[in-house]
């Protein structure tokens, strides 16, 4: 067996992370809310599904942020060849690991699902997390007016802070429907012409209810997809369009549309509109507060776990970490006695790991329907 990965992959280079950002998703599949297999058929990866996106350090000593497809909540992980940004001088790794994931959510709802443009209206719920700061940023330089929805009075407080242009009469409860009624009393009956979502059940219902005539819902959100939750065709007479915002899906399916985001979001990192968000840091060993302090939603910007103590020295890791092998894909495998219960359960196991060419030896041949069950 051939571990672990080499420092030059034929693949793509390497990244030695540094920090590694939470997302919801990642609270979701990891308390059962939602399977693994809704974000990654691969089971080499659904061994180490956690983590999306990470700043780092190459082998080369090139300082990078970046998505990946998972498993980014690790010490090494392979980059994507196109989502791999260079992180500007002006900026840490720290506040590096809050642009990827949230920007690339943004930037894919506003200019692949949709076209935003100056003097339209939007309606951006939970304003104080990692998308909606990210959204309304965007949306403030690109000329909308905006309205987005808070869970406490000290949010909404922050918010009006940061956002010194954020009209305060825009801004609702994001704990109950009421925001329906400050959108329709601010527009005059009329709506908004986007909703980005992430809320669920009767507040989703009640945030397309909020659009305009022609208007477009961007659903990011996955609770109400993966319960199947119903919705009324009679909200499409009035034309309205729905887009579910699935990054992930972009880098299994659309890998055409990753580079023209890369290009996007490399041009407002320039011009200064993409900025870093907010972040409570925690250390690798407390990944778990980490993630209990995700799920409680108390936060504001992102949550990030510090995987290693000084990014200038990049061979340390202050934590125990489970090492993973890898095969080499090029190398031949033989298993002796290998259709019996052991040998199958063996060449599952180097199968996922990377290997490609294995031999299986027996005396008797496939002899059980559970054996060509298997192979096949």
């Amino acid at each position: 067996m051939v571990g672990p990965l080499s420092e030059q992959p034929p693949s793509s280079p390497l990244a030695r992370v540094v920090y590694s950002s939470l997302n919801f998703k990642d609270v979701m599949i990891a308390t059962g809310r939602l399977t693994v297999e809704t974000f990654c058929t691969d089971r080499l990866q659904q061994e180490c599904i956690l983590g999306f996106e990470y700043s780092g350090v190459t082998t080369t000593g090139k300082r990078v942020m970046g998505i990946i497809g998972a498993g980014s909540m690790a010490t090494i992980v392979e980059s994507d060849p196109i989502f791999t940004l260079d992180v500007p001088d002006n900026i840490s790794l720290e506040q590096a690991a809050t642009i990827p994931t949230v920007y690339t959510t943004v930037y894919a709802s506003f200019f692949v699902c949709a076209q935003i443009r100056k003097g339209n209206s939007i309606l951006i719920h939970a304003g104080t997390g990692g998308v909606g700061l990210a959204a309304i940023r965007v949306c403030l330089a690109y000329g909308l007016e905006v309205f987005t929805t808070v869970s406490t009075k000290e949010k909404r407080d922050f918010l009006l802070s940061y956002f010194p242009d954020l009209n305060p009469h825009n801004i609702g409860n994001s704990r109950d429907i009421s925001f329906e009624t400050l959108i329709k009393e601010r527009t005059n009956g009329r709506g908004v012409d986007f909703v980005l979502n992430s809320l669920s059940e009767e507040k989703l219902q009640a945030s397309i209810r909020c659009l305009a005539r022609g208007g477009h819902f961007l659903e990011i959100g996955k609770y109400d997809m993966m319960k199947d939750s119903k919705l009324a065709m009679t909200f499409f007479q009035r034309g309205i369009t729905f887009s579910a915002v699935l990054v992930d899906l972009l880098f299994q399916e659309k890998r055409d549309l990753l580079l023209e985001l890369h290009k996007l979001i490399m041009k407002d990192i320039s011009k200064g509109i993409i900025q870093p968000l907010p972040t409570t840091v925690f250390q690798a060993h407390e990944i778990e507060q980490a993630f209990r302090y995700l799920a409680t939603a108390k936060h504001i910007g992102k949550v990030v776990l510090k995987i290693r103590d000084n990014e200038d020295d990049l061979a340390s890791v202050p934590i125990s970490y489970l090492p993973r092998v890898y095969c080499n894909p090029e190398q031949s495998f033989v298993i002796a006695g290998g259709l019996g219960g052991f040998g199958l359960e063996l060449a599952d196991w180097l199968i996922i790991r990377g290997c490609r060419k294995l031999l299986l030896s027996s005396s008797r041949g496939i002899t059980k329907p559970y054996q060509q069950y298997r192979i096949k």
